[in-house]
C-alpha cells in the first residue's frame, strides 16, 4: 500500500495544555510537510525535464506546501502522550497538478504522470522514504522536544510505520512542573477563600 504512518510517543507529559499540544502538532506538521516536500524534489529530480521547468516545478510546490493537509490523526493517548497519525499524499498531488502547470508538450507530461504511478506502486518508494526520515529526523530541532530514537518497520500491507520517541530537556521538565496544575473552579474557589483569609487578617 506504501502508506506512512508514524507514531510520537512522549513519556513525560502528564499534563497536555492546549498550549503544550499546539506546540508538538506545529513541530510535528512542520516536519512531515519537509518529508512531503523532499519526496517530491526526489521525483522532480528523476523527471525528464530541464533545469528550469525543474525550478518552476520546485518553486509552486514550496509555495503551496504549507497549505495543504499534512497528516490525519487517527490516534490521540494520554498518560504519557502518542500521538498516531498518517501521511497525506498532499505534496505529490500538488506535484501532479503542477507537472499540467509548468509542462507544455503533453508526451513529457504523460511519460512524468507515468512515472509517478510507477514510483508509487513500486518499491522504490519505501528507500526514499527510509532515506528522507533520516535526513528531515536527524536535522530537525525540536525545541522542546528532542527525538530520543526512530524506529521504521515495514508491515504486511506494505505501510512504513514510523515510531519517533520524544524527550524534554530536564530544564524545560522542571519549567513545566513549576508552572503546572491544572486550573479548575475548584482551584479558584479554593485560591480565593486563601486570599480573603489573607486579606481579613491584616
Amino acid at each position: 500500500m506504501n502508506n506512512v504512518n508514524f507514531v510520537f510517543y512522549h513519556p513525560d507529559l502528564d499534563l497536555l495544555s492546549d498550549r503544550t499540544f499546539r506546540s508538538l502538532l506545529k513541530k510535528i506538521s512542520s516536519v512531515l510537510r519537509e518529508l512531503q516536500y523532499q519526496e517530491a524534489l526526489h521525483l522532480i529530480r528523476s523527471f525528464d525535464a530541464t533545469p528550469s521547468q525543474r525550478q518552476s516545478m520546485r518553486d509552486r510546490i514550496r509555495a503551496q506546501s504549507s497549505h495543504i493537509e499534512a497528516y490525519y490523526i487517527q490516534k490521540l493517548e494520554r498518560g504519557s502522550v502518542t500521538l498516531t497519525v498518517t501521511l497525506t499524499g498532499g505534496a505529490l498531488w500538488l506535484l501532479q497538478l503542477t507537472i499540467g502547470e509548468s509542462i507544455k508538450e503533453a508526451w513529457q507530461k504523460s511519460a512524468m504522470h507515468k512515472d509517478l504511478v510507477s514510483y508509487l506502486s513500486g518499491d522504490g518508494r519505501k528507500e526514499v522514504i527510509e532515506k528522507n526520515i533520516d535526513v528531515v529526523l536527524g536535522g530537525w530541532i525540536f525545541d522542546n522536544y528532542l527525538i530520543e530514537s526512530v524506529d521504521k518497520k515495514i508491515d504486511d500491507e506494505g505501510d512504513i510505520n514510523v515510531r519517533v520517541d520524544l524527550t524534554t530537556p530536564k530544564s524545560t521538565l522542571e519549567r513545566i512542573k513549576e508552572n503546572s496544575g491544572v486550573i479548575t473552579i475548584d482551584s479558584l474557589i479554593a485560591e480565593s477563600i486563601r486570599l480573603s483569609k489573607e486579606l481579613d487578617g491584616i
